[in-house]
């Protein structure tokens, strides 16, 4: 009897330890189905989001240094690629962007140079790693046309420079005049400013800007 209780112990035994190792084998095999699934939906949209990253490179085209413009004149730059935001577009950005073009050299991160609208069209350069996560962004203009309202301009320009080995120079200069009052007796004081910013985009992509005023 204790022989025929043990036996009928030990099949039961077995039984359960089977079952439980074909549950592990199913879950295990239930994971890697769906770790399987995500590697391969992930792998798609790094494809198309590389393809659409090619596309816009192709559109917005490469720009020839060096690539000297004037800041002040809206219409110095020609706007190659306005992004749509309801395209494949939002896998690369989350707002418009009007962009000129790309900067020539790809090999460790993308950057291009794009008008940011505001008080004037900003001249911006942004760089993108690989895997098009944001790096850097700044405005590459000195901005000295956009002076006090109260000022009469007499001339101004904002010259900028992009050379072959990424750097940036820009110059601007001012001359107006502005009516001031002292001791109740009105003046008119002339006003000149001159502003140069250099800056330089380095191998990963950083850009380094400084900016020097005569004011």
């Amino acid at each position: 009897m204790k022989k025929h209780i043990s036996f009928i112990a030990i099949l039961l035994f077995t039984f359960g330890f089977i079952n439980c190792n074909n549950r592990q084998n199913k879950t295990v095999s239930e994971q890697n189905a769906k770790d399987e699934q995500v590697q391969y939906k992930t792998s798609s949209e790094q494809n198309i989001k590389y393809e659409q990253i090619k596309y816009l490179i192709n559109k917005s085209e490469f720009i020839k240094l060096p690539l000297i413009f004037d800041a002040k004149n809206e219409n110095a730059l020609k706007v190659n690629y306005l992004t749509d935001l309801t395209s494949n577009d939002t896998l690369l950005f989350k707002s418009r962007y009007d962009i000129v073009g790309f900067l020539p050299d790809t090999s460790n991160y993308y950057s291009f140079l794009y008008l940011r609208i505001g008080d004037m069209l900003y001249p911006t350069i942004v760089t993108m790693d690989k895997s098009w996560k944001k790096i850097d962004e700044k405005i590459i203009c000195t901005m000295g046309c956009l002076i006090s309202p109260l000022v009469d301009l007499i001339s101004c320009y904002d010259s900028v420079w992009i050379y072959e080995n990424f750097k940036i120079k820009s110059i601007s200069e001012i001359v107006g005049t502005i009516e001031i009052e002292e001791d109740s007796i009105s003046q008119i004081s002339n006003i000149y400013d001159k502003r140069i910013l250099n800056g330089h985009i380095d191998i990963n992509g950083n850009i380094n800007i400084d900016i020097e005023s005569s004011l």
